[in-house]
C-alpha cells in the first residue's frame, strides 16, 4: 500500500531536526504560490520578542502608584504587596554601582520596599529593576498597560451577559490556560487555536528573504509564533552555532569522507565524487534538499560567527563595571551585587546571541529584516512568589539594559524594537503564597535612542489604561482580580509589524484578522 505524505506531516517531521530544519531558507520545491513578494527595503530593522513563560505577575513589576489604587492593591495583595510609600531615586547607571538594590546585606525585605517613579508614569517600577526604571526615564522604553489577548473589546457587563455560545465567539478560547493562551498570543487569533504563527506568516509572504538563514530565528525551539505554512525558524542555542558532528572542513580526511557521504545520501554532488543517491520521489528530493541546505547553512553560519565570538566583542561595561555579557555569570554574582539569590543565567546569554546575530545579519549577510524569539521562564508563581519573582524581574531588567547597550554600541538602537509577551497576567488576589492564572497585565516595549524622533519609539510613555484593581470591580472578570484587558495584544503586535514594514492590508487580514473589531487598530508607539 502506498502512503500519501501530506505537506503538514513533512513539515512536522523536518521541524524535528531542530535548528537544522528551516523550511523558509531552504526552500520548498513544491511550495504554493506565495501571497506577496518580498519588499525592497533600504534600511535594517529587527523585532525581538522576549516571552515571559508561565504568566508574569506584572502588577508586581509595575505597581499602582496613585494613593487610591495603591490602597486597594495593598489591601488585596497583603504580604505580596510592594510598598509605594517610599520613592527610590533612579540611579543614572553611568558610573560604577556597588549595589543598587539593597541598603544592607539582607535584601529579602528590600525587594518590596519602595518603587522607582519615572516622570510621567502612573505606575511605579519594582525596586529590583533600576535598569528598567532608567530605560523608561531615558525614553528608551515604554509601558503598555493592561494588555492581553482579545477577540473584540469586552466589558464585565458584556461577559456576564454572554451565553456559552457567545462567550466562545467573543472571548479568547480556554482563558487562563497556559498552553492555549501561549498559542493564541503566537498565532494572533484569539478565537482560533489551529493556525500558524503571525511571524511565520510574515516569512510566508516574504518567501526567500534572508537566504539562506531565513527571516525568523529562535533561541527557544520551534515556537509557534515563528512557524508559517511554508516556513519555519532557524533554531539556535546561545553561543557557537551547533555543527554537524565530525563533518567539518578540516584536514582530517575522515571528516571529508563523512561529509561527502552525507551529501551523497542527500542526493547532491559531493566533494569525494561518491555515487550520488538519486530519486524521483518529490518528497525525498525535498527532504534531501533540506538536509543538504541545513548543513551548508550551519557550516557557513559557524564560520561567520567567529568574527563576533570574542568575549570582548562588546567594549561597553555594565553598571557594576563588569563586561557587558561575558562571563555569563557576571550579572548574577552575589559578591558584587550583594544579593541573596543568583540569576538563572538563561535570558542574558540569549540576548547576547541576538545582539551578535543582529550584527551578522546586517553587516555580514546584508539582511534588511530579522525577527528573534527568546525565552525567560519560571513565571508560574503560585507559590514562594516573594522569593522567586524578584529574581526573575531582576534578570529581565538587567537583560534588557545590557541588550539596549549592545545595540547602542552597534549603532542600531533605532533599528530594533524589543517587546515582552507572557501567557497571561496573574490574579490581584493572594492565594497565600503567590498568585494564580488571570488575564490582562502590563508589558514593556524598548528601543530608540531616547530622542523620540520620527519613526522611533515614543519612549518614556504609558500606553493603554491602568485598570481598577478592586476585587469584584468593573475591571475584574469575577472576584479574584482577573483583570479584563483594555488593549489587545494584537494592537501592540500590529503596531510593531507596521513599523517593521508589513503592509497594513496583510496585517489586518493575514496576521491579525480580529484587529478590525477595534476602533483604534494601532497604538501611537512610534513618533510620527
Amino acid at each position: 500500500m502506498t502512503r500519501t505524505i501530506r505537506r503538514r506531516q513533512l513539515l512536522k517531521a523536518t521541524l524535528g531536526l531542530g535548528g537544522l530544519a528551516c523550511a523558509s531558507p531552504f526552500g520548498w520545491s513544491m511550495a504554493p504560490k506565495v501571497m506577496a513578494s518580498t519588499p525592497s527595503f533600504t534600511d535594517y530593522k529587527a523585532m525581538v520578542c522576549v516571552f515571559l513563560y508561565g504568566g508574569n505577575d506584572s502588577f508586581n513589576m509595575l505597581i499602582p502608584a496613585d494613593n487610591t489604587s495603591f490602597g486597594d492593591y495593598r489591601s488585596i495583595r497583603g504580604n505580596l504587596a510592594v510598598d509605594n510609600t517610599k520613592t527610590i531615586p533612579i540611579p543614572d547607571l553611568t558610573s560604577t554601582l556597588t549595589n543598587p538594590y539593597a541598603t544592607d546585606s539582607n535584601d529579602s525585605a528590600y525587594r518590596q520596599d519602595g518603587i522607582y517613579r519615572p516622570k510621567g508614569l502612573d505606575l511605579g517600577v519594582n525596586p529590583v529593576m533600576p535598569e528598567l526604571a532608567r530605560l523608561i526615564a531615558n525614553n528608551k522604553a515604554s509601558v503598555v498597560a493592561n494588555i492581553g489577548p482579545l477577540v473584540k473589546p469586552v466589558s464585565k457587563a458584556d461577559i456576564s451577559g454572554f451565553t456559552t455560545s457567545q462567550a466562545q465567539q467573543n472571548l479568547p478560547l480556554f482563558l487562563f490556560s497556559h498552553n492555549h493562551q501561549q498559542r493564541i498570543l503566537q498565532t494572533g487569533k484569539a478565537n482560533s487555536l489551529d493556525d500558524t504563527g503571525w511571524a511565520g506568516r510574515i516569512a510566508d509572504q516574504w518567501q526567500g528573504i534572508n537566504s539562506p538563514v531565513g527571516l525568523n530565528i529562535s533561541y527557544f525551539g520551534n515556537d509557534r509564533m515563528l512557524i508559517g505554512e511554508t516556513t519555519s525558524p532557524l533554531v539556535l542555542n546561545p553561543g557557537q552555532p551547533t555543527r554537524f558532528s565530525e563533518m567539518q572542513n578540516d584536514s582530517l580526511n575522515s571528516n571529508l569522507h563523512r561529509k561527502a557521504l552525507f551529501q551523497a545520501l542527500a542526493g547532491s554532488t559531493n566533494e569525494k565524487n561518491f555515487a550520488t543517491y538519486r530519486t524521483d520521489n518529490p518528497w525525498q528530493k525535498l527532504y534531501g534538499n533540506i538536509l543538504q541546505k541545513s548543513h551548508t547553512t550551519i557550516d557557513e553560519l559557524y564560520q561567520k560567527w567567529q568574527s563576533v565570538s570574542a568575549e570582548n566583542f562588546f567594549s561597553t561595561v555594565d553598571p557594576y563595571n563588569q563586561s557587558l555579557f561575558y562571563p555569563y555569570a557576571d550579572s548574577s554574582d552575589t559578591s558584587f551585587l550583594g544579593l541573596e539569590d543568583s540569576l538563572s543565567g538563561k535570558l542574558i546569554p540569549q540576548l547576547d546571541a541576538v545582539a551578535r546575530m543582529i550584527h551578522l545579519g546586517k553587516t555580514d549577510y546584508g539582511f534588511k529584516r530579522q525577527i528573534f524569539f527568546v525565552l525567560h521562564g519560571g513565571f508560574d508563581t503560585h507559590g514562594s512568589q516573594t522569593d522567586v519573582h524578584p529574581v526573575l524581574l531582576r534578570e529581565l531588567s538587567l537583560g534588557l539594559w545590557k541588550f539596549q547597550k549592545a545595540l547602542e554600541e552597534l549603532g542600531l538602537e533605532n533599528n530594533v524594537t524589543t517587546f515582552t509577551m507572557s501567557d497571561f497576567g496573574r490574579t490581584m488576589s493572594n492565594n497565600g503564597d503567590g498568585t494564580d492564572h488571570a488575564w490582562g497585565g502590563h508589558h514593556i516595549v524598548m528601543g530608540g535612542d531616547g530622542n523620540n524622533n520620527s519613526g522611533n519609539l515614543n519612549g518614556g510613555q504609558l500606553f493603554g489604561t491602568v485598570p481598577n484593581v478592586t476585587l469584584g470591580g468593573n475591571d475584574d472578570y469575577s472576584d479574584k482580580g482577573r483583570i479584563i484587558p483594555t488593549t489587545s495584544q494584537d494592537q501592540l503586535n500590529a503596531t510593531i509589524c507596521e513599523w517593521f514594514g508589513v503592509p497594513t492590508t496583510s496585517i489586518e487580514t493575514t496576521l491579525f484578522p480580529n484587529l478590525t473589531n477595534f476602533s483604534t487598530k494601532y497604538l501611537n508607539l512610534f513618533a510620527s
